[in-house]
């Protein structure tokens, strides 16, 4: 068994058996949803109480994953969205707390997909795209136009979506970001989708 499937075997063993909502999001999730590219580790998605993490922690603990920064962990745990831990097999991964809005809509819409023989739950594409977007780096948008030439994107969607966190971030490079990734995904053949173009 490789690492990766270890370690997702090894989430959905604490994450399920507590029936907690999560998913894998990032380079693994995209991947699965039609743009593959290498990447060492994960990143996943959970909602959890925060007064339930230290019990969460530890049951992560006896699956194999471990704080990477054991030093800090404590002010992490208080202050942080994200929690960095290591499994045993060597794979990282990034545990991010679910907050409201985009991530838990993302959580309404994940759906169960197998990487590597392990059935997770998985971002949908348009929220991947969604997400990309949002990072903005280069090899994000290169992701986003990947994901958009698979054909699994609800463009009109994503465009809404980009434009709500527009106004709430007060920022207006979102909706470009998107125009560019249509105009320069894929082998530049267009199509109608949902009243926008989106690549084939």
């Amino acid at each position: 068994m490789s690492a990766l499937a270890d370690t997702l075997r090894s989430l959905a063993a604490v994450f399920d058996a507590r029936g907690l909502g999560w998913f894998v999001f990032g380079a693994q999730a995209v991947a699965v949803r039609g743009a593959p590219r290498a990447t060492q580790d994960v990143d996943v998605t959970l909602s959890v109480r925060r007064h339930e993490l230290p019990d969460l922690l530890t049951e992560l603990a006896a699956e194999g994953l471990s704080h990477r920064y054991p030093d800090i962990a404590d002010q992490l745990l208080e202050s942080g969205a994200v929690l960095p831990l290591r499994h045993v097999s060597g794979m990282e991964v990034d545990l991010v707390c679910a907050g409201s809005g985009l991530e838990a809509l993302a959580l309404e819409r994940a759906t169960r997909v197998t990487i590597d023989g392990v059935e997770v739950p998985v971002a949908h594409a348009t929220d991947l795209v969604v997400m990309k977007l949002l990072a903005g780096r280069g090899k994000d948008l290169d992701d986003a136009r990947a994901l958009l030439a698979s054909g699994d994107v609800d463009v009109a969607e994503a465009r809404a979506l980009l434009s709500q966190l527009e106004e709430a971030l007060a920022r207006g490079d979102l909706l470009p970001r998107l125009r560019e990734a249509l105009d320069d995904c894929g082998d530049g053949h267009i199509a109608a989708y949902n009243g926008d173009p989106i690549c084939r």
